[in-house]
């Protein structure tokens, strides 16, 4: 008799922004740790993974008190924060939240969450950006809020007019106002362990970016320059797991820092895709075990789009597939998403069976291109002169997959059945790990 371990839960807090669905796509198939999504407000973990959006936002009055509610009711044992705020939050109340928190300590946390307080703390070294007063400006000069992220709040400005017209229209904001930075931009991603050694630090171009996320990044070499700037930042501020700061090249080509962040960035897959999975490692780590990286060697590029995703409300036990040009490709070519959506439906118990005018003996095909028909709950050959949904049996809610319109229409007008063709067949995958 196997026995089952029980995978330890790890909230990811909240769990609808970008990283917190990487987040959750790096842990998803741990056989240690079993994420869990949710957030404050409806979102796309809410949506995609039906995850739970009754969390209390930081700012209730009684926000420990039901966040601990949820952590009992919900058995678990970490948290990862996905937004700088939430961060700050988890860590200030962290004597009083009955789960460890996966972040650096409060002190770190406050430190980074204000660019006014991070460049005061590092002021001495040389990757600081020069800061100005108010009435001392070098144009042109950038003004950014001194807590955003994401480039929000963040402006160039040219002369005092303009600097005036934007502290006036954002009166309530603090800013940062320091030089201008022209040259390229890039976020290191960095991990250190709970003993403070720095384990990894590379660093990727921000070759183009959405909604403040690298949308086109790629690793670039690693030089001295950089890596000085990682070693100086983790001697002087006390990290653990996951960080990640951000440079941009000045006038005369030298890195400036910009920002430091004790989150999972939204492009730390990069990292990931090297054999360097974040999330993991800093689970362990908190665990008190001790970590090794050992990243691959190759060079990685991400380009980032938008993907739709679907939930539909058609209820269904069955499922009549085609073969031909649904399945397969002539014989020879597999459709990964068919595929991917047949495996889908062994795992939720529901029936396939592979409905087909196929030429050949359909056996033959299966096994020369290596499909079990065991895949299948049953394998039905339409004879010449019938029609398909004449085989079909309507004694389960069924749906019917073919990429031929007339197949699918027929099987409509006279079984009232939903149908799909290969092309939309994705409003079907669920994105959830069962």
């Amino acid at each position: 008799m196997f026995s089952t371990i029980k995978r330890k839960k790890v909230l990811i807090f909240s769990g609808g922004s970008y990283n917190g669905l990487q987040i959750y796509f790096a842990l998803k198939d741990s056989v240690v740790f079993e994420p869990v999504p949710a957030s404050s407000r409806y979102d796309y973990a809410t949506f995609l993974l039906n995850a739970d959006d009754s969390l209390p936002f930081i700012n209730d009055g009684n926000f420990v008190e039901k966040l601990n509610a949820y952590i009992e009711s919900n058995d678990i044992e970490f948290i990862i924060p996905t937004h700088d705020s939430i961060a700050l939050k988890l860590m200030e109340c962290q004597k009083q939240i009955n789960a460890i928190i996966c972040c650096s300590e409060y002190e770190t946390a406050y430190l980074c969450r204000f660019k006014s307080k991070t460049y005061e703390k590092l002021k001495v070294f040389n990757f600081v950006p020069k800061i100005y007063e108010k009435g001392n400006v070098q144009y042109p000069a950038f003004v950014k809020d001194d807590e955003g992220q994401g480039g929000k709040l963040s402006y160039l400005v040219k002369n005092i007019e303009e600097l005036k017209s934007i502290l006036t229209e954002h009166s309530k904001t603090k800013f940062v106002i320091c030089e201008y930075l022209p040259g390229d931009e890039i976020t290191v991603d960095c991990f250190t362990d709970r003993h403070g050694n720095l384990l990894y630090h590379k660093a990727r171009l921000r070759a183009e970016t959405l909604n403040g996320i690298s949308s086109h990044s790629y690793f670039i070499e690693m030089n001295d320059e950089i890596s000085y700037i990682a070693k100086t930042i983790n001697d002087n501020i006390k990290f653990r797991g996951y960080w990640f700061f951000q440079c941009k090249k000045d006038m005369k080509g030298n890195y400036k820092l910009m920002e430091i962040c004790t989150r999972l960035a939204g492009s730390f897959s990069m990292s990931k895709n090297l054999d360097v999975n974040m999330p993991l490692l800093m689970l362990y780590d908190f665990m008190g075990q001790d970590v090794d990286i050992m990243p691959n060697n190759y060079n990685i590029e991400s380009q980032k789009t938008y993907i739709d995703r679907y939930k539909i409300d058609c209820d269904f036990k069955r499922v009549y597939l085609d073969f031909d040009d649904t399945l397969v490709e002539e014989r020879k070519y597999y459709k990964p998403d068919v595929f991917a959506f047949l495996l889908q439906c062994l795992n939720k118990k529901i029936e396939v069976v592979l409905l087909t005018k196929h030429k050949y003996d359909i056996f033959d095909t299966l096994n020369n291109m290596y499909i079990d028909k065991r895949l299948f709950s049953n394998i039905i050959m339409v004879e010449n002169g019938r029609e398909k949904y004449e085989y079909m049996d309507m004694d389960k809610p069924s749906i019917m997959i073919d990429n031929s319109y007339r197949e699918r229409k027929l099987a409509k007008e006279k079984l009232g059945i939903n149908t799909f063709d290969v092309t939309n067949i994705e409003c079907l995958i669920d994105w959830q790990k069962r």
